[in-house]
């Protein structure tokens, strides 16, 4: 099931003879077509709007079975995409060819045809100006069922490394790797009865810094060692597709073209140069470079072993703990050297802090000091100019069910950012900034622990049936 591409012939050379045994899904006669059952996985010349039934783009000599069972995972990705996003004008429009785009999407992958289409490459201010690519629908359905896949075996990875890292991964993110600091600090310190020293560091231009070549290379090797289950030449051709990938090359702009002048050239895709760069808002992306920097984790546990340390990473934000500074000291070069030699990155020689644990750390938008965290007052800043715009938004325009969903996912997100800290207070004079027309669009929950849209302005979630 799922044999090598290099095998498998295109659609051009899987056309009947007049003796081949051959059949597809065009209408076997006016009301009836081939079908396959979902509850049985029988193939079968039904009535053609039959539900729970699949009707393949085409089949033969002995092929149709794996190509349908395979456009089944492809179908499944495609159901995890719609999760949460059933109110988005892109989906909305892509469900209404799924049932025509979907066979032919999973024929291109099983061929080894299929190619990225337009993204939409757009700016992003907060929380600092970022360069951003939303691939298209049909591409996503792609990264959801490669990550269906490699997920598991990258958290099983993560796991092994002693859950170092923070970032993209279920149960974990910023509050835990700001607990994780904050542990380390007395841990090493022994609750800081002793002498301990951090190091935080951090990359330059990480996401526009990765190595096309030199990802793909890591991940083929991979897979190769530790995927087991069907489709693993799919797998490698869909992965090094996407990896390979240069959006900005095939894009339509949604911001002002201008505003790229106040980027940086290693911040953006567009001037960080050939084989270089990972766009910044594809699933994989996240998941690639979280695995890729698994071997800055991997380096680190080597380079400090049996030394009283302890280490933690967040994206490309890292810091270490350790209770002798003069190893510590001698690591920072050898760190450094292992990122630009075996990983193709380098460390930013300008955001690069050591203090003893007793001065603390800034980490992921929050000071540790012993004994007690708190918001940095740049996160908090932020926060309130994102209550100011959206307050003022409220005020200019009637709002729609996106509106409504983005300004809800936002504010959740800096709020449960504050929930571990002592942040009532702060997120009471926060919350009351906004002005009587916010109250029309959403109501205050749980002593400003959250905010909710008001039911006519919530999306709506259609049932599975109905989005085939």
């Amino acid at each position: 099931m799922g044999g090598c591409l290099a095998g498998r012939r295109s659609y051009e050379d899987a056309k009947p003879q007049e003796d081949s045994n051959y059949w597809s899904s065009t209408e076997y006669n006016g009301n009836n077509a081939w079908n396959m059952n979902f509850n049985s996985g029988n193939v079968n010349i039904n009535n053609k709007y039959n539900a729970l039934t699949v009707r393949p783009v085409a089949a033969f000599d002995g092929l149709s079975h794996d190509f349908l069972l395979f456009y089944l995972t492809v179908r499944a990705a495609y159901h995890d995409c719609l999760k949460g996003k059933m109110s988005s004008p892109q989906v909305l429009a892509y469900m209404q060819i799924a049932e025509t785009d979907l066979p032919v999407l999973a024929w291109e992958l099983w061929t080894g045809t299929y190619q990225p289409t337009t993204s939409t490459c757009f700016l992003v201010p907060y929380p600092k100006l970022r360069e951003v690519f939303a691939a298209a629908i049909r591409d996503r359905i792609v990264h959801q069922w490669i990550c269906m896949r490699l997920e598991p075996l990258f958290e099983e990875r993560f796991v092994a490394q002693g859950n170092v890292s923070f970032n993209c991964r279920k149960g974990f993110g910023t509050n835990k790797a700001v607990e994780a600091v904050k542990d380390g600090f007395e841990r090493v310190s022994r609750n800081y009865t002793k002498p301990a020293f951090v190091f935080k560091g951090d990359l330059v231009g990480f996401f526009m810094s990765i190595c096309k070549s030199r990802l793909w290379y890591l991940l083929e090797r991979f897979i190769n060692r530790k995927y087991s289950g069907t489709y693993k030449d799919i797998l490698l051709f869909a992965v090094k597709t996407t990896v390979m990938h240069h959006p900005e090359r095939n894009c339509i702009f949604n911001t002002d073209p201008a505003l790229w002048k106040g980027l940086a050239p290693n911040k953006s895709t567009f001037t960080c140069g050939e084989d270089r760069s990972e766009p910044i808002g594809n699933l994989t992306t996240q998941l690639f470079a979280n695995f890729l920097l698994s071997f800055l984790d991997m380096y680190v546990q080597f380079l400090f072993r049996g030394k009283n340390y302890a280490y933690a990473r967040f994206v490309d934000d890292f810091e270490i703990t350790c209770d002798d500074l003069a190893f510590l000291m001698s690591a920072i070069p050898k760190i450094e050297a292992f990122l630009s030699g075996s990983l193709l990155l380098t460390l930013h020689r300008d955001k690069r802090y050591i203090q003893p644990v007793s001065h603390g750390i800034k980490f992921v938008g929050s000071v540790i000091k012993p004994h007690r965290t708190y918001l940095s007052k740049m996160t908090i800043a932020r926060f309130m100019e994102r209550i100011h715009g959206f307050d003022r938004l409220c005020r200019e325009r009637e709002l729609n069910i996106l509106d409504c969903q983005r300004i809800e996912q936002v504010i959740n997100s800096y709020l449960g950012f504050c929930k571990p800290h002592r942040t009532y207070r702060i997120r009471r004079a926060a919350l009351e900034e906004f002005g009587h027309e916010f109250y029309k669009y959403f109501y205050i929950r749980n002593h400003h622990d959250s905010i909710r849209a008001k039911t006519k302005y919530r999306p709506i979630n259609l049932p599975f049936s109905m989005t085939a």
